[in-house]
């Protein structure tokens, strides 16, 4: 891919942000989606609580929670993504999901509130990299219970978790943490899960706390090479949302690591063995990636995502089959 001139000089992306007509917080003005749209306009910095409920006064909160509306909640960790992202992309990515899927139920006639993202996971894949934070699973379950008990407390129902980090030891930690709240808290908690990740991970449709959508995976057989972590998806949304945290100039010398589920096997269980498999922090292939299809793919998983929480909240709600 050609880049512009100065891009190829800084080895900074200068992809210009795309406008999303967003339905803001009541009372505040519309901004635009794309580079800004996570900016802080006075500081000039990334900001994940905007348009959050860390950005509300404790009023419009108890009228919020006294109306009975459901809470997304983004679910993310710091964790290094390749030489070429930051250590945040996680974090970024269920909040942009957030976002996306807030704009979408709001055009149905579904309010809903975003919590503050949530970003004390586990990370055990990538552990043995500088950068990556993790938790013990007992502290995410902690966390996350505590979290739906305080929303419980002002009056809030209903949580919709929107998960962007799938390592083995923190979707157990999440899993668990959603039916323990539900189980002692009496809150209507669920995960919001793409078809394909459920049956990956071994999770039922019945299951009364998962809110399964149809899948978004390509259909077929798998490829012999699979893209998993800091690879084309990852790399594009970020280029498109946040050019400015994707290093270019490194990205232009990656190469596609070519590894297959055997690898992701022994990748999946972390420690030296596995930075053996990703020396470079990646798994998959970066070099494809393309900042208008990030925002496509953001953009679908956010119309997928809305429409089953609306139908559940509606009554309509079935597992795909």
């Amino acid at each position: 891919m050609k880049l512009p001139a100065h891009a190829a000089r800084t080895g900074k992306a200068e992809h210009a942000p795309v406008t999303l007509n967003l339905d803001p917080v009541k009372g505040s003005p519309r901004q635009p989606f794309g580079q800004s749209f996570l900016m802080d306009k006075q500081q000039g910095r990334v900001n994940i609580f905007e348009e959050t409920m860390a950005h509300l006064t404790y009023v419009e909160i108890e009228k919020a929670a006294a109306e009975r509306t459901p809470i997304l909640f983004p679910v993310g960790v710091i964790e290094e993504h390749g030489p070429h992202l930051p250590l945040a992309v996680d974090v970024y990515g269920s909040y942009l999901q957030s976002r996306i899927i807030r704009s979408e139920l709001e055009k149905k006639g579904v309010k809903v509130l975003i919590a503050p993202p949530f970003y004390w996971g586990i990370n055990v894949a990538t552990a043995s990299f500088g950068g990556s934070f993790s938790c013990r699973e007992e502290t995410v379950i902690s966390v996350l219970w505590d979290a739906m008990a305080s929303l419980k407390r002002w009056g809030f129902d209903q949580v919709f978790f929107i998960n962007h980090h799938m390592d083995g030891g923190h979707v157990k930690a999440l899993d668990k943490a959603i039916q323990k709240a539900r189980m002692e808290i009496g809150i209507g908690a669920f995960w919001v899960i793409d078809q394909f990740f459920a049956k990956r991970l071994g999770l039922k449709e019945g299951e009364p706390h998962l809110l399964i959508h149809k899948s978004l995976m390509p259909s077929g057989p798998p490829p012999s090479y699979l893209n998993i972590h800091a690879e084309e998806h990852e790399t594009s949304f970020m280029w498109h949302y946040l050019p400015e945290l994707v290093n270019l100039e490194v990205w232009r010398t990656l190469k596609p690591t070519n590894l297959t589920m055997k690898d992701l096997l022994v990748w999946g269980k972390g420690g030296l063995e596995a930075r053996k498999i990703t020396p470079q922090g990646y798994f998959g292939d970066p070099t494809s990636a393309n900042p208008e299809n990030g925002r496509t793919e953001m953009e679908t998983y956010g119309k997928v995502a809305a429409d089953v929480i609306e139908d559940f909240v509606r009554g309509q709600y079935s597992p795909p089959r």
